[in-house]
C-alpha cells in the first residue's frame, strides 16, 4: 500500500528514476503485536524462514484450515508488508488454507542492500515457500506482489493452480510510467500543480530525459552493491521500485496458461487502468474486474467488493468474456476530426484522418490508414492495417496491432506503444522530420512473415531521417 507523497524538492529525480517518486513510498511502520495477531484469525502463526536466495530470513504467516487449498498472497511495496491483506485473510481463513509473507527487504523480514527484483524475489518463493506450501496454490498479488507473482507464474506453471494480479505495476516501460509518476507526485506535494501547464510538461520531459540518459546502465546500477548504495541508498524499497520499473514482462504476459484474474481500482494513479486492458488483451485465458472508485489498494478501500471476487475466482470463476476476432476487409466510410475535442471513434474506418484534435479516443476499431496531424490520441485495443503517420502529435496506443511499410512514419511525434503487435516486412518506424525522436515500447511484439515474434521493452532513439 502507498501513501502520498511527503513535501520535498523534486529536483533529485533524474539518477534515482523518477518513478521510485511513487512506489519507494511506504507506510508507517506497523506498531509492536504479536506477529501473526494481524490475521485477526485464531490460532494464526508467524515463523521466520531461512532462504537461500539472499542468505537471509522471511517472516512466513499461515492461518485456515491445514491442508485445504492453498492460498498464497503476496504484498506490494511498503514496510507492513504482508499486512496489506490484513482485510482479506479473515474472509479466506474458513475455508482455505493461507499463506502470506513479508517479502525479504520489508515488513519483519531480514532487510540490506540487495537486489530485490522480480526474478530473484520470485525465487524466494519457489526455493523456500512453495515446498512449505507442499501443492499447487492460487497466487494472489498486489502492485509489486502482482508482478512478482506474474513472474512467478511464467516460470513455474505447474505450481499455479490460479492467479489473481490486483493493480499490476512494473508493467510499463521505466519511461513510460515515469509520466504519470511525476502527475501523480505533483499532485500530492501540495501545490495542485494543473497538470497541463506548460512548466510541469517541461519538468517531465526534463526527468524522463535524465531517467533515459543515465551515465551508467540502470543493469550496472541495480547489479553493483556500491552504486545501489549510491544512487538507490541502499533502500529495499527504493531498489525494488527501480527493479520492477527494469523489468521486462514480455514473454510472461503471453505465457502464463494459468486460469487468471486481474482485479484493478478504477481510480488507480499509480499503476494506470491502461496496465489492465493491455494484460487482459495478452492474457488469453484472464478476466478482467474494476472496482469502481477504488484506487491503487482495493483490497483495503472496497473489502467487500474484493473479497467477493477473489472468493468466486477461488470457487471456479467465470469465463472470460471476449468479443471473437474480426476478420475480412474493412468496410464503412472514411472519417474525419477537424479541430474537435473528445471525439471519439470505433468500428470500420478504412480512413480516419484527426486535425488539430485534442483528447481523442479510438477503441476496439479496425482502421485502414490512419493520420494524425498536430493531435493527441489514444487507441486502444485496435488494428490498424495500412500504417500510421503521426506529426508534430502524441499517440499513446494500447494492446491491439499496427501493420504497415513501415507500420509507423513519424514527424517530430511521440508515439507510446504498450503491449502493441507491430506488423512489418522491412522497418516498424521511420522518423521523417528533422529532429531525433523517442519511440517508447511497453511489451510490444515484432512480427514479420516467416520470422518468430521478437518483444522490445525500451526507449529506442530515432535518428532525424533514419529507420528503426
Amino acid at each position: 500500500m502507498l501513501r502520498p507523497f511527503a513535501k520535498r524538492s523534486i529536483a533529485g529525480l533524474g539518477r534515482r528514476g523518477v518513478l521510485l517518486l511513487a512506489l519507494a513510498a511506504a507506510l508507517p511502520s506497523a506498531a509492536a503485536e504479536d506477529a501473526a495477531a494481524w490475521m485477526g484469525v485464531k490460532g494464526a502463526t508467524a515463523e521466520l524462514v531461512r532462504e537461500p536466495v539472499f542468505n537471509g530470513r522471511f517472516m512466513l504467516y499461515r492461518a485456515g484450515k491445514p491442508g485445504a487449498e492453498a492460498v498464497v498472497l503476496v504484498h506490494g511495496l511498503g514496510p507492513n508488508g504482508a499486512r496489506d491483506w490484513a482485510r482479506v485473510v479473515p474472509v479466506l481463513a474458513p475455508r482455505y488454507e493461507v499463506f502470506a509473507l513479508d517479502l525479504p527487504g520489508f515488513g519483519r523480514s531480514d532487510k540490506g542492500n540487495q537486489l530485490y527484483s522480480p526474478e530473484t524475489l520470485a525465487r524466494v518463493i519457489e526455493q523456500a515457500l512453495a515446498p512449505r506450501v507442499g501443492r499447487p496454490f492460487t497466487l494472489v498479488g498486489h502492485s509489486m506482489g502482482a508482478a512478482i507473482s506474474l513472474a512467478y507464474a511464467a516460470a513455474h506453471p505447474q505450481r499455479v493452480r490460479r492467479l489473481v494480479l490486483v493493480d499490476l505495476a512494473g508493467v510499463l516501460h521505466g519511461s513510460v510510467y515515469a509520466q504519470s509518476v511525476v502527475k501523480v507526485g505533483l499532485g500530492q506535494l501540495g501545490g495542485n500543480f494543473p497538470a497541463e501547464a506548460p512548466w510541469v510538461d517541461s519538468l517531465m520531459r526534463g526527468a524522463i530525459s535524465k531517467l533515459e540518459n543515465m551515465p551508467v546502465s540502470r543493469e550496472m546500477v541495480l547489479r553493483t552493491p556500491a552504486l545501489r548504495q549510491q544512487l538507490l541508498r541502499g533502500d529495499p524499497g527504493m531498489i525494488a521500485a527501480f527493479a520492477l520499473g527494469e523489468h521486462d514482462f514480455s514473454e510472461a504476459l503471453r505465457k502464463v496458461t494459468a486460469p487468471t484474474l486481474l482485479i484493478w481500482g478504477s481510480e488507480d494513479q499509480l499503476a494506470p487502468l491502461r496496465t489492465g486492458q493491455l494484460a487482459h488483451a495478452l492474457m488469453p485465458g484472464s478476466r478482467f474486474e474494476i472496482i469502481a472508485g477504488a484506487g491503487h489498494t482495493p483490497q483495503l478501500e472496497d473489502p467487500d467488493r474484493f473479497n467477493a471476487l477473489l472468493l468466486e475466482e477461488l470457487a471456479g470463476g467465470r469465463p472470460a468474456a471476449r468479443l471473437p476476432p474480426r476478420t475480412g476487409p474493412i468496410e464503412g466510410k472514411a472519417q474525419k476530426c477537424d479541430g474537435q475535442a473528445g471525439a471519439r471513434f470505433s468500428g470500420d474506418i478504412p480512413k480516419l484522418t484527426l486535425i488539430h484534435c485534442t483528447g481523442a479516443q479510438i477503441k476496439n476499431a479496425r482502421i485502414g490508414e490512419l493520420r494524425v496531424l498536430e493531435s493527441d490520441v489514444q487507441i486502444m485495443t485496435s488494428e490498424i492495417r495500412e500504417g500510421l503517420y503521426a506529426l508534430r502529435s502524441r499517440v499513446q496506443v494500447t494492446a491491439g496491432s499496427i501493420g504497415g511499410e513501415p507500420a509507423l512514419q513519424l514527424e517530430e511525434a511521440e508515439v507510446d506503444a504498450a503491449g502493441t503487435r507491430f506488423e512489418s516486412v522491412g522497418p516498424v518506424a521511420a522518423n521523417l522530420g528533422t529532429l531525433p525522436l523517442n519511440l517508447r515500447l511497453s511489451v510490444a511484439e515484432v512480427r514479420r512473415p516467416g520470422a518468430a515474434p521478437r518483444y522490445f521493452h525500451d526507449s529506442v532513439r530515432i535518428g532525424a531521417g533514419k529507420s528503426w
